[in-house]
């Protein structure tokens, strides 16, 4: 990548909000002031489906008025801003999340809309005609003609690729297409595979008419499965950079007679690609603030993804999404 590595093993990179309360994680004792929605738990109203994004359950309440329920999305599309970026959400979608903590990191100018699903606002024409699977997120990219943008993944893309074009600075992003493509095959992974599993764990365990002891098994194991991939390439990482910082305890620490938990960088941060943050590492943190609630207790299973995520949940950027600003 262009930006060597600089990170300080002493900075801790931001501090989290102490006022927000409701946590909806384990996480450790820091991640339970963070909040990813309105409450701390799944609202009634929302469940995740196979491809892991947010959906409404159907409400079976009388349409009568929909141009009524629909005013402020019809509202938005008339009279939309003419630069920045609007990303439409919701407060208990991870997969907002991850887009918005990419604008805030990018310091890109970006206001959220958070869908009343109540109200079937993700049905209006107007977000239909722009995001045809009238899913969250979606995107309006307003210095691009109102180019609208559905998917997480490609709507992350864009966003990398863009502010490298207009700044110079391939942030969250990278100028060597190694990694380029190595930061793809994670985020692609993330998407097809990381958060759908998830989602249909969830989804069996509290959302599914009938308790299937069975599916929640096999979904959570996949979930575990998921991330044994991601702490092996983690761990893998953390050796490399112990054994290339910490270069005069290398012979001990291959020959056994140091453990590599006693090495000063054993907490240094590190990441799935090159040696800063990018959005193959983005991609999966709001999805980890919300493991728990399918039994998986990161911290203890899996330590390497837990100083990751405990690292990402401590930059201002990833707060600030976080708190819906």
């Amino acid at each position: 990548m262009e930006n060597k590595r600089n990170d300080n093993p002493n900075d801790k990179a931001g501090v989290i909000n102490k006022g927000v309360t409701n946590p909806v994680s384990q996480l450790s004792s820091a991640l339970k002031q963070v909040n990813i929605g309105s409450a701390g738990s799944v609202p009634n109203d929302v469940r995740f489906d196979i491809n892991g994004d947010t959906s409404l359950m159907e409400s079976s309440q009388s349409q009568s008025d929909e141009s009524q329920e629909y005013s402020r999305i019809t509202s938005f599309f008339q009279n939309q801003p003419i630069d920045g970026y609007t990303l439409f959400s919701h407060r208990s979608a991870p997969n907002g999340y991850k887009v918005a903590i990419t604008l805030s990191e990018l310091n890109l100018k970006y206001n959220t809309i958070f869908l009343d699903f109540n109200k079937r606002e993700h049905r209006a024409p107007e977000f239909v005609a722009m995001n045809p699977n009238a899913r969250v997120p979606a995107l309006i990219d307003h210095c691009l003609d109102n180019l609208a943008l559905w998917e997480s993944g490609a709507i992350l893309l864009h966003l990398v690729n863009k502010n490298w074009k207009d700044t110079g600075k391939p942030t969250l992003w990278s100028d060597d297409i190694g990694e380029q493509s190595q930061i793809t095959a994670w985020l692609f992974f993330q998407t097809s595979g990381h958060a759908p599993m998830i989602g249909q764990a969830l989804h069996f365990k509290y959302f599914h008419t009938q308790k299937i002891q069975s599916a929640i098994d096999r979904y959570t194991n996949e979930v575990r499965r998921v991330y044994s991939v991601i702490e092996m390439a983690l761990a893998e990482r953390r050796e490399a950079l112990i054994m290339e910082f910490d270069s005069e305890n290398a012979s001990a620490y291959s020959s056994g007679t140091t453990q590599m938990s006693q090495s000063k960088f054993f907490e240094y941060p590190v990441w799935l690609v090159g040696d800063q943050i990018t959005i193959a590492d983005i991609c999966f943190v709001p999805w980890n603030n919300v493991v728990d609630r399918i039994g998986i207790n990161i911290k203890t299973e899996f330590p390497e993804v837990y100083k990751w995520t405990k690292h990402m949940m401590r930059r201002p950027a990833v707060n600030k999404a976080f708190r819906g600003e």
